[in-house]
């Protein structure tokens, strides 16, 4: 029998497994995982979140680190759509579009609208988790309590696909990162300024971020001794 990805759509399957990938989260190395499952999986990555009858999991990242993470892949990566606009910006004049509360925080038609900045940064999580509104904060938070199987957190990637790995009953055995943006400053390593804008823009991912931090950490520590034992040698196996 052969098994599946399956993307952006809808399953006639009860519990059926599905990854609610929100952008720069590190979903495609997982997507690499999935490929090599003995189960089909749906991965939602254009779709925001439905109550349907699946097993929902997702992972979430601190949104100081994931606009970063978002500047410098499209600054970089020549196929993005709003590569040619960006690669001459400075970090300054990104986050100055991305707090312009006049452009209104939508998705646009063209790929390539420079709009799609807002889009693509200002509470992105809360809009997937919500259903599509990114100031709906309350419906996110209770979405992720009541729906979400598990959530993981990108900065303890080894420790969520390991939580993923026994909740669903998966098999990793090699882990190795997809579509990482690479040499680029670390948060600790911007203006304080700037971080401080993003948070405050972001005000509704951060909440929610917090959130999803204590959900993983209550799974992750509720691990008995000898599954942490079994964590660490994965960890040192893994890679």
């Amino acid at each position: 029998m052969r098994y599946l990805i399956i993307f952006d759509k809808e399953v006639n399957t009860k519990n059926a497994l599905c990854f609610l990938h929100i952008p720069k989260t590190g979903g495609k190395t997982l997507w690499n995982l999935f490929e090599k499952q003995e189960k089909n999986i749906l991965v939602w990555h254009s779709e925001y979140f439905k109550p349907l009858p699946y097993t929902f999991f997702t992972m979430l990242r601190d949104p100081a680190d994931r606009i970063m993470s978002t500047y410098y892949y499209i600054k970089r990566y020549k196929r993005d759509p709003l590569h040619k606009q960006v690669r001459e910006m400075t970090l300054e004049d990104f986050i100055g579009y991305m707090c312009n509360e006049n452009i209104v925080n939508k998705r646009y038609n063209s790929k390539n609208d420079l709009r799609n900045i807002r889009y693509r940064t200002v509470n992105l999580a809360t809009r997937y988790l919500s259903g599509g509104d990114p100031d709906n904060i309350e419906k996110a938070k209770n979405n992720l309590n009541r729906y979400f199987s598990l959530v993981g957190i990108t900065e303890s990637y080894f420790e969520s696909v390991f939580l993923m790995q026994k909740e669903f009953n998966l098999k990793f055995t090699q882990l190795i990162k997809i579509n990482e943006t690479k040499n680029r400053p670390k948060v600790e390593e911007i203006s304080k300024k700037i971080i401080q804008k993003i948070i405050e823009i972001n005000k509704h991912d951060s909440e929610l971020y917090l959130l999803a931090k204590k959900l993983f950490y209550e799974k992750l520590n509720a691990l008995s001794a000898d599954e942490k034992i079994e964590l660490n040698n994965w960890k040192n196996n893994v890679v």
